[in-house]
């Protein structure tokens, strides 16, 4: 971070006590993360021309703004801590527990302040617990750097009411709708079962053109998710996504739900985005857990993300691009034909949607991450959900 920056943003952070640690014995590991990363502590002073690639924090808040214990929360780091580190000298920061309001408004106010100015630093920020309704916060700090946000919504629910008897606090998609619009370019909903799911928040998904993909879905072919990862600037991880038997610590958890190695998976694919920002992993109830089952897997998945961003790789297509091979194919259906492009390194897909934009001059185009599927059924004369809904928006 740029000198004079650090010393601004840990003004909206209380330190990390390490003196209610259960264990410190990664401290004599010089293979442990904790070892190898800066830690914003009562007794350890973080150099202020100091830059970080990735940062993160916990929100002790839950919807009601009562907050969680910070021992509780420490239960996470413990196990993030004890992880093996990694070897490509990231530069990593835990800046420790934002300093939350009075109310839920001000806590929102104060999380966005934090990512606004971590993300001006170039930082990719992780956040820690808390309700899932402070992605609107996150969301908010990334309106000065993004005007199309893409947000990859994970969790065993679509947090959408149908109607205003049915609304709650914590429906966060709603605001996002109803009132982000000019900054809003998609949301994928993942994960979500279908007992837990109305028709109607399903139709009013598809009206705005947004893409969802059910636990079912999912399971048969997680790469599914890769793409949508690979779009999106910030992703909204819920622990409820999850199976009460793998992650006990949630306050309404279901016995279905993705099993913990799918969960490391999909927070492997939202690392790997070279354009994800933000990653928030939500409504952890430490003081429910089991045996600290959640606080491991937790650790687990968040461990997963750093991995997946230190395999990050510049692959897009460009015209200087000399790894990428173009592909054209021509539907019955539309005058031109669909072009995709393909990676040959790293077998990655994109997909070229071209619209007269009559708002705009000219015509209009944008690379939307793809996959192989989306290329063979355009080759049997169909034309891909992924082409025809990002077609729809742009006209």
């Amino acid at each position: 971070m740029e000198k004079g920056k650090l010393a601004e943003v840990l003004n909206f952070f209380d330190p990390v006590e390490l003196n209610q640690f259960n264990s410190v014995s990664y401290i004599d590991n010089d293979y442990s993360l904790g070892r190898n990363i800066s830690i914003n502590s009562h007794t350890n002073t973080i150099a202020d021309n100091t830059r970080f690639d990735i940062v993160f924090f916990a929100v002790n808040r839950n919807l009601n703004n009562e907050p969680h214990n910070n021992f509780e929360l420490n239960s996470i780091r413990e196990e993030l801590y004890q992880l093996s580190k990694f070897s490509s000298g990231i530069r990593i920061a835990d800046l420790g527990n934002l300093r939350t309001g009075q109310n839920m408004n001000e806590t929102l106010f104060a999380l966005q302040e934090a990512c606004n100015l971590l993300l001006h630093q170039q930082a990719t920020i992780i956040v820690i617990g808390g309700d899932q309704l402070l992605t609107l916060g996150t969301f908010a700090s990334l309106k000065e750097y993004e005007n199309n946000i893409n947000l990859a919504h994970i969790d065993s629910r679509i947090d959408l009411a149908v109607s205003s008897k049915s609304a709650s606090e914590n429906d966060y998609l709603n605001h996002l709708i109803e009132n982000e619009a000019a900054n809003l370019y998609n949301i994928s909903c993942m994960a979500y079962q279908s007992y837990f799911t109305s028709g109607k928040q399903l139709k009013i998904l598809g009206e705005n053109y947004f893409d969802h993909y059910r636990l079912g879905v999912l399971r048969n072919d997680l790469s599914l998710a890769e793409p949508v990862f690979r779009d999106a600037d910030i992703a909204s991880f819920d622990i409820s996504a999850l199976r009460m038997t793998d992650a006990p610590a949630q306050s309404d958890g279901s016995p279905n739900g993705l099993y913990a190695d799918e969960a490391c998976q999909l927070t492997r694919y939202a690392g790997l985005s070279n354009r994800l920002r933000i990653f928030g992993l939500y409504n952890i109830e430490p003081n429910r857990d089991l045996n600290k089952q959640t606080a491991k897997l937790a650790a687990q998945m968040l461990w997963y993300f750093i991995d997946g961003f230190m395999h990050r790789k510049n692959d897009e297509p460009n015209k200087t691009s000399d790894n990428c091979t173009k592909y054209e194919v021509q539907i019955d259906e539309i005058d031109f034909p669909i072009v995709f492009y393909k990676n040959e390194q790293t077998d990655r897909w994109w997909i070229e949607v071209s619209a007269i934009n009559t708002d705009k001059t000219g015509e209009e185009r944008q690379l939307v991450a793809s996959n192989e599927a989306d290329y063979r059924m355009a080759c049997q004369g169909e034309i891909p959900d992924r082409w025809w809904i990002n077609f729809k928006k742009m006209k």
